[in-house]
């Protein structure tokens, strides 16, 4: 009985962003990833990641939770004497505004998906707004696809092979030891500024390595951690030192913004060259104006 209560403390202590109480959020968290959708093609050697996690605001997500009952709360007391049917929710989100993505990179492209769910209030019945919205990024030297998944449109440089002929991208040069870039920065505060940020260490999750970055995260003085995984046959691309800064990341923690971990990392494994162009599906591609 004690092992079960233990277990019990520790899923609801650590569900994060699975215990999910709305049909919508089931359909964004329960979604096959893209390579599984975007089946076929040659094989192509890629690094991969699945995050997920949510908008924090500046308050955190519960003060979003109580704004959003409040709203509800306002709308179903102006509507009262409307003579509307209101549909006011039975069920709230863990989260107002849930974020998942997945990067799948290769030496010399990279394509990242993401999903993204935010919820309102329908001023007309006061039920709750929750449209799901996926897109997805195309990335290599031979410039950027941005694909709207929702709408099943592309923009940009979107080929017939998923950029499969790209160059890979040259690598900077590693980047100073941490007392050569602080000698730096005190003689020469802009050229310092233009160096990545060092390694302040390195954690494990889900059993892959990856180096903890710190940069600004605006003009305020709130820093983002970043951490991006390390080791693997090949550098990811854009992977700008050794240690694979830029490349596939694992976890990130903005103030006031999205708090994301990864809860599936493969380094070395393999996908269907498809995941890197699903506009092949019949998407309107360039359609209209320029992106």
């Amino acid at each position: 009985m004690k092992h079960i209560t233990i277990l019990i403390a520790w899923s609801v202590l650590y569900c994060g962003v699975a215990c999910a109480t709305t049909q919508q959020e089931q359909t964004v968290l329960k979604a096959p990833m893209p390579h599984q959708t975007y089946t076929g093609g040659a094989a192509v050697a890629v690094h991969r990641a699945r995050l997920e996690g949510y908008f924090e605001g500046k308050n955190g997500n519960a003060a979003l939770l109580a704004q959003l009952k409040q709203e509800v709360q306002q709308c179903t007391k102006s509507l009262a004497d409307s003579g509307r049917t209101l549909h006011p929710p039975t069920a709230w989100p863990e989260y107002v505004m849930l974020h998942r993505e997945e990067t799948y990179t290769a030496a010399n492209r990279s394509i990242r998906y993401t999903t993204e769910l935010a919820y309102g209030v329908s001023k007309e019945d006061c039920s709750l707004l929750a449209p799901i919205v996926s897109k997805a990024v195309l990335a290599s030297s031979k410039g950027v696809c941005k694909i709207d998944i929702s709408n099943k449109t592309a923009r940009g440089d979107c080929d017939s092979s998923g950029h499969a002929d790209a160059a890979p991208e040259r690598r900077a040069a590693a980047q100073p030891p941490a007392q050569v870039r602080q000698r730096m920065a005190a003689a020469n505060p802009a050229l310092a500024a233009l160096l990545p940020p060092a390694s302040s260490g390195q954690r494990t999750i889900l059993g892959v390595r990856c180096n903890v970055f710190q940069q600004a995260a605006n003009q305020d003085g709130d820093v983002s951690t970043l951490c991006y995984a390390i080791g693997g046959a090949f550098l990811p691309l854009r992977a700008v030192d050794k240690d694979g800064f830029g490349g596939l990341l694992l976890e990130s923690t903005t103030p006031h913004g999205y708090q994301l971990k990864a809860v599936e990392a493969r380094l070395d494994t393999a996908v269907g060259s498809a995941v890197f162009m699903p506009y092949a599906r019949g998407y309107a591609v360039n359609a209209g104006a320029a992106p």
